[in-house]
């Protein structure tokens, strides 16, 4: 599915979505790591390397829009999508992308657009 990397992280707190998430993602043949707290995050990306980036926004401990830089200058090359509810809209779309996002997807997650936006952001 990916390049010969095929490997694929996952930024969020919520178990449940990150267990539907990397479930998804492996029966896709996609290697997944999903980290939950954010100094984990930054630990990981200065030692591995990611073919794509998928991260939630709204987290408890952290806002997604704000580490979106951070992970930029870590590793500027890997897409990035990120995944919110439909609260904020266009202007939480806006700044994502502004800070480096490559996609938007929104809450409750279709999983065929998501299979869709990592075609469109890896191939």
């Amino acid at each position: 599915m990916m390049d010969d990397k095929n490997r694929m992280l996952i930024i969020g707190e919520d178990e449940q979505m990150g267990f539907l998430l990397k479930d998804f993602l492996q029966k896709e043949g996609v290697e997944v790591e999903h980290v939950k707290k954010c100094t984990y995050v930054f630990k990981k990306l200065l030692t591995e390397s990611f073919a794509l980036i998928l991260t939630d926004i709204r987290m408890r401990r952290f806002n997604g829009l704000d580490i979106l830089t951070g992970l930029r200058k870590l590793q500027p090359e890997p897409p990035i999508i990120v995944i919110t509810t439909a609260f904020g809209g266009e202007e939480v779309q806006h700044e994502a992308h502004e800070k480096g996002a490559t996609a938007y997807l929104e809450k409750p997650i279709h999983f065929p657009k998501l299979r869709t936006l990592i075609y469109e952001n890896v191939s």
